[in-house]
């Protein structure tokens, strides 16, 4: 854990209250996003007990499957509901002109946004997606294909949410705790009730820790899903699930309605204080100011979006279950692209960010002593290149080497390269060349120099980043995927045969 995190979380355990721990919004929130909630029966992980979802917090939308028997009509009605909501991020599109290794194309101009309580909800939903996805559409059932379809969609929105900085599914206990740092463990910060009580407590309360303790009581503390109480489950559940079945074997029908509208009520009240907190942290977190790549992220966002969409429309087929070896290097080059990229910009955008990496020795920060607008050196091929250096007093720890590159958040597009770093009475001095962002001989940009006594805070830059090239398939070995050496690929026969 990060000095000043830990620092933070010591504070609100004294003071009793949450701590924040930034000052922009990182990710971007939605006008409508759509909201759910989702509760699993006990036994096997995909099935699915109870659904609350909608886009208006005022009229929630439940959906329950039957104890006992298929749920097929309930994953119908939650097919309808999802796909609605994402074919309307379909309705407009924006042109995007050619660039230098991209050709003119259209981009929605929106893109689907859920929010879920926490990560174990959007476990249940990777698990879900994995198992609608691959079932078989009948054309006899008018709901099959869209059942298959919203399993598609749910792999899709789960593997998003493991990129750092998407925004597409967002647990959100995660969300809160980017903001806001709490007194209790990082544990019982997956309990959204007890986290959004330390942030944001009722007025009447003392402090944040007193209404954590009133939230965790026992007789009115509801878990926020997938699964359920176990107090809940013994005293609430069971006893109509024996009903249902008993007035099920005995084809008693209005003893099966009954009981289906006593588990309707039960859920919804159970359900309906998650679904409270949901938008309360919602707004909370709307009122942040949204720092300046989230806009950028967002983008990319819809651009994901939009390849999706024109994946679904011209080709169809469900995702593999298993990642082969080369799908799984490049997923996993991806998701560390995306984390560089994110914590890169989180740095640039939000002091906060910008002082743990101090504490770490990943930044340091002081004012510009002295600056040398006129240095120059001979490049490569002799031409005399313009390369301005500066002086840093600072009383940061600087355990970086000379030759590494630096960023800084007043200038982004610069680079600084450490020269020298010397210690001296009380602080160290450190000797910065500006590398990039700083024009030419010809055009100088002067706007990237900085004024002598300027505070000034540079982190690591990140490395150019270049996707690796990996091998094709009948080029891995066998125990990576490939064909055996002394038989011929049929990769094409078997992802036809594993997608059926």
């Amino acid at each position: 854990m990060i000095r000043l995190t830990s620092l933070l979380r010591m504070r609100a355990a004294h003071t009793g209250n949450a701590q924040r721990a930034s000052q922009l919004r990182h990710l971007h929130l939605s006008d409508q996003p759509l909201m759910l909630l989702a509760l699993k029966q006990t036994g096997p992980a995909a099935r699915p007990l109870a659904v609350m979802l909608g886009t208006d917090p005022h009229r929630p939308r439940l959906l329950i499957a039957p104890p006992s028997g298929s749920t097929a009509p309930m994953l119908a009605t939650l097919a309808d509901a999802v796909t609605a909501y994402i074919d309307d991020c379909q309705r407009h599109s924006e042109h995007l002109p050619a660039t230098s290794n991209k050709p003119a194309r259209r981009r929605y101009t929106d893109a689907p946004q859920i929010l879920v309580p926490n990560p174990q909800t959007v476990q249940h939903l990777k698990d879900l997606g994995d198992d609608l996805r691959f079932r078989s559409v009948d054309d006899q059932s008018a709901h099959s294909r869209a059942v298959q379809r919203l399993g598609h969609w749910l792999t899709y929105l789960t593997d998003r949410a493991d990129l750092p900085g998407s925004a597409a599914l967002i647990p959100m206990t995660s969300f809160l705790g980017m903001h806001w740092v709490s007194g209790q463990s990082p544990q019982e910060d997956e309990d959204l009730a007890t986290l959004l009580a330390w942030i944001d407590p009722p007025r009447h309360t003392a402090s944040g820790r007193d209404a954590a303790h009133t939230a965790e009581d026992p007789a009115t503390h509801r878990p926020a899903g997938p699964a359920t109480d176990a107090a809940f489950d013994n005293d609430h559940l069971a006893p109509l699930f024996d009903t249902y079945a008993r007035a099920r074997r005995q084809a008693l029908g209005q003893e099966q309605t009954r009981t289906l509208q006593e588990l309707d009520r039960l859920l919804a009240t159970y359900l309906q204080s998650t679904w409270d907190l949901m938008w309360r942290a919602y707004a909370l977190l709307q009122a942040l100011p949204e720092a300046k790549g989230t806009a950028r992220r967002w983008g990319h966002e819809r651009t994901a979006f939009t390849d999706e969409c024109l994946y679904l429309t011209q080709d169809g087929r469900p995702w593999p279950a298993r990642d082969r070896a080369v799908g799984a290097a490049v997923r996993l080059a991806c998701m560390e692209r995306a984390a560089a990229a994110f914590a890169a910009e989180r740095a640039a955008d939000d002091p906060f960010v910008r002082a743990e990496l101090r504490t770490i020795g990943e930044a340091f920060g002081g004012p510009v002593t002295t600056i040398d607008p006129e240095h120059t050196l001979r490049g490569p091929s002799g031409r005399t290149q313009w390369r301005p250096r500066l002086t840093v007093s600072t009383t940061d720890p600087v355990p970086l080497e000379p030759g590494q590159l630096l960023a800084c958040h007043t200038h982004r597009s610069a680079r600084y390269k450490i020269c020298e770093v010397t210690p001296a009475d009380g602080d160290t001095l450190v000797e910065l060349e500006i590398t990039a962002g700083m024009g030419t001989m010809a055009r100088p940009n002067h706007a990237v120099l900085p004024e002598a006594g300027a505070f000034l805070v540079f982190t690591i830059a990140p490395a150019p980043y270049r996707m690796p090239e990996f091998p094709a398939r009948d080029q891995t070995p066998w125990t990576h995927g490939g064909p055996p050496a002394d038989q011929p690929d049929h990769s094409d026969e078997d992802e036809g045969e594993e997608e059926q």
